[in-house]
């Protein structure tokens, strides 16, 4: 099978362009695009600083860096959280929610538009079988289930003589 032929070919290339768009415009606007995502992330009542990284499958340590950054800028703050003692719950601030708000009408005009060249009726089919293929590799036994891999002798690689 061709790469071409793959799903996951298609996807990570539209990802890649879409993400390379999404950066560019971010940069454009004096913001990088993880605190885009961090940005759009964060709920009004502060989001645990814990669940940022898996929302956004980034890791701890980049996501520490990147909050300091954020902080730093005057985007976020980071409070303890009340009940649990030992968590930090991270918060917008004015210039934070000023932000997030220029990111989500970036996020929702780039979408209109791509409404407006696919069509709403291409969109909303995309949306549910992403949404089918998000739920399906929730349970990736499941998805392993039936398939036999074959355990392919890989060619030996010639010695070379230097």
């Amino acid at each position: 099978m061709k790469p071409q032929d793959t799903l996951d070919f298609h996807l990570r290339w539209a990802w890649a362009k879409l993400s390379r768009f999404y950066s560019a415009e971010a940069e454009r606007r004096g913001i990088p695009l993880s605190y885009v995502f961090i940005l759009l992330h964060t709920e009004r009542t502060g989001t645990p600083s814990t669940k940022l990284g898996p929302k956004m499958g980034m890791e701890s340590t980049s996501l520490s860096r990147t909050l300091k950054g954020m902080e730093s800028l005057g985007l976020i703050e980071r409070r303890q959280d009340i009940e649990d003692k030992r968590s930090m719950r991270v918060y917008l601030t004015t210039q934070g929610v000023t932000a997030r708000r220029e990111a989500r009408d970036l996020v929702v005009s780039v979408n209109d538009r791509l409404r407006e060249l696919m069509g709403k009726e291409a969109i909303d089919r995309l949306l549910i079988e992403m949404k089918r293929l998000n739920e399906i590799l929730d349970h990736p036994t499941r998805l392993l289930e039936g398939i036999e891999f074959q355990a392919e002798k890989s060619p030996e690689m010639p010695h070379s003589e230097s």
